[in-house]
């Protein structure tokens, strides 16, 4: 098993995007916005970084969801994206080896993906189940 590319591009942008919103940036003052955290991710040379919000809201439910059935997986993306400590000062925090953190990204990925398109093709249902129910009632 191997990360996947588009995965791993969302969770970037998801990090950048919840690290922003945890320093105000997105209505939720819990930090001052003047503080030195606030681009220490998701900047180059201090010009922020474009965010897709809406695919990072997605993602962060994707993530989210991971909590229930697989909260190891959710713990690692937290240490890795969030906290951003890296492959070594993670597999420290979680008394681990560095090959597991590894392994539990690759798992996190699939799993990110799954989530992603299970939720793509109940979307895809309903608006089919929706054009049914509309065409119906235009023909009585």
């Amino acid at each position: 098993m191997a990360r996947l590319k588009h995965i791993q591009r969302r969770l970037e942008n998801w990090a950048i995007w919840s690290s922003r919103g945890a320093s105000g940036g997105r209505g939720f003052a819990t930090r001052s916005v003047l503080a030195s955290e606030v681009w220490s991710r998701g900047s180059y040379n201090h010009v922020a970084i474009p965010v897709e919000d809406e695919e990072a809201a997605l993602t962060d439910e994707a993530v989210r969801a991971l909590k229930l059935g697989k909260g190891h997986l959710f713990l690692t993306l937290e240490c890795i994206y969030l906290k951003d400590l890296g492959i070594s000062a993670t597999a420290q925090r979680m008394q681990r080896a560095p090959s597991t953190i590894k392994a539990q990204l690759e798992q996190a990925d699939h799993a990110i993906a799954t989530w992603l398109e299970a939720r793509a093709e109940e979307h895809e249902r309903k608006r089919v189940a929706a054009r049914v129910s509309e065409a119906k009632a235009k023909a009585l």
